[in-house]
């Protein structure tokens, strides 16, 4: 009976650690799917020569892939601008994260839908996506560097700071 009883609050002990550590291994996952996203849509306009875009709701906390194909299949032409296939729609609500702004090209947004090409040489807009979740109060910030498409998670707010003339010596 003490084996049993033993046993048994090992296993609630296990139980708790495991409840408490799956949010953050949430956000973690939630987080690198965003980064493996952009880079996917950054490599796969390289390799097929057309440009992809990926949406981002501020509303709704999601984001999305918008390809250059039609649903159905073939590539799609600007009178078919509601056909696009659409691949990754991820909602980061499901994380428990909110996305506080994107910033493009220096210009911030807070609210409604957004959204940053990647064309057929990799290159993209500068951008970067504040996420924050409430539970941990912690914020992170995802930047895409613009030349290299390179994807760069920073853990707080992240800003850039803006090159000077003596930084080039």
């Amino acid at each position: 009976m003490a084996v049993i009883l033993i046993l048994g609050l090992i296993g609630t002990v296990a139980m708790v650690a495991w409840q408490a550590l799956l949010p953050g291994a949430k956000v973690n996952s939630a987080i690198r799917n965003l980064s493996e996203i952009l880079a996917s849509a950054r490599s796969e306009a390289i390799s097929r020569n057309a440009q992809f875009e990926i949406y981002y709701d501020l509303d709704q906390e999601r984001y999305w892939v918008r390809t250059p194909y039609l649903v159905g299949g073939g590539l799609a032409n600007s009178s078919a601008e509601d056909q696009h296939a659409i691949r990754d729609e991820t909602s980061l609500a499901d994380a428990g994260l909110q996305i506080v702004q994107v910033k493009i090209d220096d210009e911030p947004y807070l609210e409604g839908q957004v959204f940053v090409r990647f064309d057929a040489l990799g290159a993209s807009s500068a951008h970067t996506v504040v996420l924050y979740h409430q539970q941990f109060d912690a914020t992170y910030t995802l930047e895409v560097l613009p030349l290299t498409g390179e994807v760069r998670v920073h853990d707080g707010l992240y800003e850039r700071s803006v090159p000077h003339d003596g930084d080039f010596n």
